[in-house]
């Protein structure tokens, strides 16, 4: 299991390394990144945020905490008990700014797909259900989003549903696109109730 990952956090190391995307998209891009199958080392993974964040090379303390967004998001897809967290700003934030960051997590999630989409099979990208597809292109959907001027409780609780259903299809997702190999729920195993 992963240290816990605090988006205002990233968002400092972000700021320190001159990182040019939000914390929300690198989060994004990994678990679109380990959705669709990628699977990379701590090495590999810390070319991929330099790339993206177009900054230079972090020190070991910061490329420790940029390997943490991908490890979190690799164990909360594996973990077999949907625990995937998207890392957004927490309630303290504006709603104005917490939809944005939900859009840039998308976004993120999408280009994760598509670069490790990149290495698999044509024949197994033609394979992807229409439920698949449908999920894929709500996210992609939802990526564009922006705020209303409704920021009432309304908007709160829209905001939470949006958010829940962003996270149930990225790891719908997941389960497809790795043939429903999660690790092992022991659901054959009798429990007390």
């Amino acid at each position: 299991m992963t240290a816990s990952l605090e988006h205002d956090d990233l968002a400092n190391l972000f700021l320190s390394l001159g990182a040019l995307q939000p914390p929300a998209e690198l989060h994004g891009y990994a678990a679109g990144f380990v959705s669709v199958g990628g699977r990379i080392t701590a090495d590999g993974w810390l070319k991929h945020c330099i790339d993206l964040l177009d900054c230079e090379a972090p020190d070991p303390d910061q490329s420790d905490a940029l390997h943490r967004v991908y490890s979190s998001a690799l164990d909360g897809m594996e973990s077999g008990e949907m625990s995937l967290d998207l890392l957004l700003p927490d309630d303290e934030f504006d709603l104005d700014q917490r939809i944005a960051s939900l859009g840039q997590w998308c976004q993120g999630y999408l280009t994760g797909f598509a670069m490790a989409g990149k290495q698999q099979s044509v024949d197994k990208q033609k394979a992807y259900s229409a439920d698949l597809t449908e999920a894929i292109n709500d996210i992609a959907a939802i990526a564009q989003v922006s705020a209303d001027e409704q920021t009432d409780e309304e908007g709160e609780q829209d905001y939470f549903a949006v958010c829940e259903y962003v996270r149930v299809a990225a790891m719908t997702i997941f389960i497809e696109c790795n043939g429903g190999e999660v690790a092992a729920d022991d659901s054959n195993t009798p429990r007390l109730h």
